[in-house]
């Protein structure tokens, strides 16, 4: 069965898309590569608007706002930075490392050292209505921010963490890590209200179907079906054959991301009872390692990889 279609294919400048997000209006995506620009694309021309100007090394994660429509962008200067990608303007770094967007060099950027942020690459960024934010790093750290201000930071994962996720409605704050387990934590005291183990590698992607139920995908491609309240899994839902870089959910279908460059889709709509499930397609456009996927409810998806090729899909 084949539910994507290739819409248009973008070459990065440079090699490796590390990190791309689709803009809530469905119209424009972004996408982040390792000499830290942010490239900002027309989803239905395929063309690439405008350049942000970079972070000082390599962007791992993007993510819009919900209302503002703003783009946050993080990766391994440890800085968060928010643009108005409308008109390409830099609002503002989070971190309070980047103070200027003048240069790409490290002094005319002003860096300042700073403890608000990560002390290593942050992996992922979540946004939520009311200005909640989430961050996750290589340090092993979980910072919740609250209208730009940190207001927690958790330090129990064993691992770098690489996935950040808000549950649905509750919103309580949800991450995975690779030491292969997945923590919800408590706003008010800072505890870990859940823990969730039963992957036998490092995780690389987690994803909310509702409030009640989420999915996790780890590094060898398996995929384990969860319930929010009970700390043992549902059941695992899916074993792929190759190994897996990302993931993300394309309404009622998980996209794997794998390292030969497939795209494979797996249906995750489960309930009481779990069981396996085989892919309903695989698609092959890259050749090498797909670094990242996004996508959005009008259908559109968008992929990057590791020779810095952006492909954009239309869920058909």
């Amino acid at each position: 069965m084949k539910l994507l279609t290739q819409v248009h294919t973008i070459q990065l400048p440079s090699a490796k898309a590390l990190a791309v997000a689709i803009h809530p209006s469905g119209r424009l995506c972004a996408a982040g590569d390792r000499d830290g620009v942010i490239h900002i694309i027309d989803i239905e021309r395929g063309e690439i608007l405008r350049r942000l100007k970079p972070h000082t090394e390599f962007v791992y994660t993007l993510a819009f706002h919900p209302e503002t429509g703003h783009l946050f962008s993080a990766g391994k200067d440890k800085s968060i930075r928010e643009w108005d990608v409308e008109t390409g303007n830099f609002i503002l770094d989070h971190a309070g490392i980047y103070m200027s967007s003048a240069s790409r060099s490290l002094g005319a950027q002003r860096l300042k050292p700073t403890t608000r942020s990560h002390s290593m690459t942050i992996l992922s960024i979540a946004l939520e209505r009311d200005g909640l934010m989430a961050t996750a790093s290589q340090d092993r750290l979980v910072k919740l921010w609250k209208n730009g201000e940190p207001i927690r930071t958790y330090d129990w994962h064993t691992a770098p963490v690489t996935c950040a996720r808000f549950q649905p409605e509750k919103r309580t704050l949800y991450s995975a890590s690779r030491d292969m387990t997945i923590r919800a934590w408590s706003e008010e005291t800072g505890a870990v209200i859940h823990k969730y183990s039963g992957h036998t590698s490092e995780i690389v992607g987690l994803e909310f179907l509702d409030a009640e139920r989420f999915v996790s995908v780890d590094k060898l491609g398996t995929v384990i079906a969860w319930q929010v309240e009970k700390e043992i899994m549902a059941g695992v839902l899916y074993s792929s054959v190759k190994p897996t870089v990302c993931a993300n959910l394309m309404g009622e279908t998980l996209l794997l991301g794998q390292e030969d460059g497939a795209i494979v889709g797996i249906p995750v709509n489960f309930g009481d009872k779990v069981e396996k499930v085989a892919s309903i397609f695989e698609e092959n456009c890259h050749n090498v390692d797909v670094r990242c996927i996004a996508s959005h409810a009008d259908g559109a998806v968008v992929s990057g990889d590791n020779a810095g090729k952006v492909i954009l899909w239309k869920r058909t």
